[in-house]
């Protein structure tokens, strides 16, 4: 059974509703299919696969992105609990340059985010115990890891009290970015 998929207002950032059977036994959820991403045109050769686990609310990761030769374009899925994921576009000459759109997942919607090349993206987690599963286009390189600061691209985010790394917390802000991304070039 195919894969659907829902482009964004940003080009190229998809919602991808897997396939998925339940039956009297239980369940089973594919949550990547080779053949339906490629005949989408989207790059899924991924180089990594990682879990995080967040164990308070408010815990803020980003926003993150990698700089060429090492970009990656990443696919999302929660595992468990909730979290919104924030992603912004980074790609000078894109038709949603500097645009920002937020993404709710959670365990029981089943869906899968596809991001591609030149989006820097954050998670705000919702719930306690929050499980991230994530597949990456492109091994890390710690020396190409780049991002932008939380706070500095107008999102409402109340009177949060983040928890965060330090690292992100040093993030430059949006306005200091000279993108590496040119839309339809590099990414």
């Amino acid at each position: 059974m195919p894969f659907t998929f829902t482009e964004t207002e940003i080009p190229g950032l998809y919602i991808v509703q897997p396939h998925f059977h339940q039956d009297q036994r239980g369940s089973n959820l594919k949550t990547f299919h080779k053949p339906s991403f490629e005949e989408k045109g989207l790059p899924c050769d991924f180089g990594e696969t990682m879990i995080t686990t967040n164990l308070h609310k408010n815990v803020i990761r980003g926003f993150h992105y990698q700089r060429p030769p090492y970009a990656q374009y990443k696919l999302y899925f929660c595992l468990q609990g909730e979290w919104n994921n924030y992603s912004v576009d980074l790609r000078k000459g894109s038709p949603t340059y500097g645009k920002v759109i937020c993404i709710n997942m959670r365990e029981e919607e089943r869906k899968l985010l596809y991001i591609p090349k030149g989006i820097a993206n954050a998670h705000l987690v919702l719930r306690e115990n929050t499980r991230v599963l994530y597949q990456l286009g492109a091994q890390y390189m710690p020396e190409y890891d780049a991002g932008v600061r939380w706070d500095s691209l107008g999102i409402d985010f109340g009177e949060l009290a983040p928890i965060m790394t330090e690292k992100d917390a040093a993030l430059p802000p949006f306005a200091e970015l000279d993108s590496p991304f040119v839309f339809g070039k590099n990414c």
